[in-house]
């Protein structure tokens, strides 16, 4: 099994290499820093389970030091190493993330038990100790969301951050990258979390529609309304409604919705009356909305009030190292659901997996873990993938993004390219892209995408 890594730093050589010792004794990997900035070196470079840091140090000391890792790796475990006189200062650093501290000078059986329960307890709680069987156990594994790079820390950090803020948050990311799983963990972390969490993908509503669907109708408002009917704010009344896909909405819709933010009231259409709703608006979108204000066809105001606070998913081809653990993840979960006993996904498949492209994001690796699971045995083998994944991409059909380039140009790209390798057939193109077919018509017919682009 891998051992465990960890992170020493103190400027005093004696007590530096005393712990070091004592803990590659205790069978963890040790590196070991005399001062911050070769510390944080360290650990951009490496992928550490726990930093112990001296607090009285030269230049950058313990406190600032913690800083600057919770801004690059806000799930990293930290203990602060201290003198007695500052018991305070090491009270201090609890209350900006430290996970304990240890009075100097250091007792050893003192430190052992310290650094034992720190590697014990679960990354936002994981729902089983850290340091197990289980690599996937050390990282981050909250509300349906696996990993351990730097981007999906940084989500889950932000998601704490803004949970209890009653404000509304804006989601940006690609198609599949889980903006749904993002708004149900700030739901389910904020003070809302036992009222209603209603989700609308107001792209997949027609236009006429819309506005019944999210601010209810009146009986005889339009033809078909044979009853009164409660829209998606009063469903959602003292909880929270996400709203995805929100570049989609028309003018009408848009101006109704920015009411709705300033005076927290809604009218059913063909009503006359306001009702009162307390819903906290958690939107998405996957495309640049300033873009969309410059041409005109969003509004600014509507904008800013959405635009609060914002969280932006990277896609998983920048979070290639999380892979092995959603694959993991989900084999799991779907053994349980489906009665499946597969027990692992073998060197070669990993391989392909961990290189694929992903343009669908999570939702497509987790539509391809099931579909290989059905044909799999015990374990899932490069025999049991998707041509797309299994032959891997071929030089040219590999999607090159410069920098600055529109989010709605390179999901154009993508699209594209996801139908030359699915060689038109767009059901396997949607599926691989991880979105219905009907949205996969309507995104050819929003980016005018003819047959000659992919043909």
């Amino acid at each position: 099994m891998e051992k465990l890594k960890i992170l020493i730093i103190d400027d005093d050589r004696i007590h530096l290499e005393g712990m070091v010792v004592l803990l590659e004794d205790e069978n963890y990997a040790v590196d070991q820093a005399d001062c911050a900035e070769k510390a944080i070196k360290l650990i951009h470079k490496n992928n550490y389970d726990l930093v112990i840091t001296d607090y009285k140090m030269q230049k950058i000391d313990g406190m600032e030091l913690l800083k600057m890792i919770n801004d690059f790796d806000p799930m990293l475990k930290v203990i602060m190493v201290t003198g007695y006189s500052s018991i305070e200062d090491a009270v201090k650093a609890i209350h900006l993330g430290a996970l304990d501290y240890i009075p100097k000078p250091v007792d050893p059986v003192k430190l052992k038990e310290v650094v034992r329960r720190a590697l014990s307890v679960p990354v936002m709680q994981a729902g089983k100790p850290a340091g197990g069987q289980n690599i996937a156990e050390r990282y981050v594994h909250f509300d349906d969301m696996v990993g351990k790079s730097r981007g999906i820390k940084q989500v889950v950090k932000k998601i704490h951050e803004i949970a209890d803020i009653d404000v509304p948050v804006l989601i940006y990311g690609e198609s599949g990258t889980g903006k749904e799983l993002v708004a149900r963990a700030l739901h389910n972390t904020s003070a809302r979390k036992d009222k209603p969490f209603i989700a609308v993908n107001t792209g997949a509503i027609s236009k006429d529609l819309i506005s019944s669907e999210l601010f209810g109708h009146e009986k005889g408002a339009f033809t078909g309304a044979i009853d009164s009917k409660k829209g998606k704010f009063e469903e959602a009344d003292g909880g929270t409604l996400f709203l995805d896909e929100i570049s989609s909405m028309s003018e009408q819709v848009q101006i109704a919705l920015l009411r709705v933010l300033e005076t927290n009231q809604i009218e059913r259409v063909g009503g006359n009356r306001t009702i009162p709703v307390n819903v906290r608006i958690v939107a998405a979108t996957n495309v640049n909305i300033e873009d969309l204000i410059a041409e005109g066809k969003f509004r600014e105001d509507l904008y800013y009030r959405l635009n609060v606070y914002n969280i932006e998913l990277p896609p998983l081809r920048d979070r290639r190292e999380d892979i092995p653990l959603i694959v993991e993840y989900y084999i799991d979960r779907f053994n349980q659901q489906y009665g499946k006993r597969i027990q692992d996904v073998d060197e070669t498949a990993m391989q392909h997996l961990s290189e694929y492209s992903w343009p669908g994001n999570i939702r497509e690796l987790r539509n391809l873990v099931l579909r290989s699971m059905i044909s799999a045995r015990e374990v899932i083998r490069k025999k049991d993938l998707p041509d797309a994944v299994s032959k891997g991409i071929k030089p040219g059909q590999e999607i090159r993004i410069q920098a600055g380039t529109p989010l709605p140009d390179i999901e154009r790209v993508s699209i594209i390219k996801t139908l030359q390798m699915a060689r038109g057939n767009k059901l396997k193109a949607a599926e691989m892209l991880g979105i219905s077919r009907r949205s996969l018509y309507n995104k050819l017919e929003e980016y005018n995408i003819d047959e000659e682009e992919y043909g």
